[in-house]
């Protein structure tokens, strides 16, 4: 899938002031994939360590955290050679091992030629073991899929590109395609494997199925934290804050009794703003807006009637 974060990684690869990346991000919302491509389309070769799959190699950053030493132990883990302007070096599922994310700062200081992509979810946890190398590494956010990057993901190029070139007007049965499109969107969501199912054929309920084991594999991340956060409080607040979505949250509420409409009826809404009373389509334009302006959102509210 072609996703809008390859050309600010390729602008990043070219930056005067480039310093080592962090790509942070969900789970699954495709780093790992995007950096890879990335990487086997710009640079002659890629040095991958993932640090959940070979745990094996963190003691390698115990010690000596000199670049001219870690590259050299790299190149005989990895078995590729790491060389300035021709090597990607790929350090992914960083939070795994936090004494990686402090070498970023002397791979900036002491060799910054290399390129140092690093990747990982749940950076905070990492973050708060170690000295964070402020003013030596550059921050990314990648998110799941906009609808943009979905209409190319299902072949739907022109209309990508249409969306690229800002508000403009559509013909009546122009815009009702792209409103129906919208509308599946809403449902399928813009995590990649869901995208994947959905453009390979797959119906809804393929889809749901994902996204169930998806939900499944974030609860089973909660037991990683269990010694700084309650795991119950952490399945409560994935299993409701959901269902609050375009309400005002209150902690009270996120325990709460809720059962949400049928998909399927909530499907039979011909105007997008009737589904769930309007929630999706919010939720829908913040994530877009969060893509887009890659800032924290703001909300206004008013407690009197």
């Amino acid at each position: 899938m072609k996703r809008g974060i390859e050309e600010r990684l390729r602008s990043w690869k070219t930056a005067a002031r480039r310093k080592p990346l962090v790509v942070r991000g969900a789970r699954q919302v495709g780093k790992t994939w995007s950096i890879e491509q990335f990487g086997r389309a710009e640079f002659r070769n890629v040095a991958t360590i993932d640090f959940e799959k070979r745990p094996t190699l963190k003691p390698l950053f115990a010690g000596d955290l000199s670049p001219a030493v870690l590259v050299e132990q790299l190149e005989l883990a990895t078995g590729e050679r790491i060389r300035p302007g021709e090597t990607l070096l790929f350090l992914d599922e960083i939070q795994a091992c936090p004494r990686a994310v402090t070498a970023l700062r002397y791979f900036h200081e002491e060799l910054p030629s290399l390129h140092v992509v690093a990747a990982g979810s749940l950076l905070d946890f990492a973050l708060a073991e170690v000295s964070v190398p402020v003013g030596r590494v550059s921050y990314l956010e990648m998110h799941p899929l906009t609808f943009r990057e979905y209409l190319q993901a299902i072949g739907n190029e022109p209309a990508a590109a249409a969306l690229a070139e800002g508000p403009r007007s559509l013909e009546p049965p122009i815009h009702d395609l792209l409103m129906n499109a919208l509308k599946r969107f809403l449902f399928v969501g813009g995590m990649p494997e869901c995208v994947a199912v959905a453009v390979g054929g797959g119906t809804l309920r393929d889809v749901f199925a994902v996204q169930d084991d998806l939900l499944k594999a974030y609860r089973d991340d909660f037991a990683k934290y269990g010694g700084r956060s309650d795991r119950t409080c952490l399945d409560a607040v994935m299993t409701h804050a959901a269902r609050h979505v375009g309400e005002q949250l209150k902690y009270t509420s996120l325990d709460s009794q809720h059962c949400g409409l049928p998909v399927d009826r909530e499907m039979q809404h011909r105007d997008l703003l009737d589904i769930y009373r309007g929630k999706l389509a919010e939720q829908f334009v913040a994530q877009e807006l969060l893509v887009a302006r890659d800032r924290e959102l703001f909300y206004w509210a008013r407690e009197a009637r």
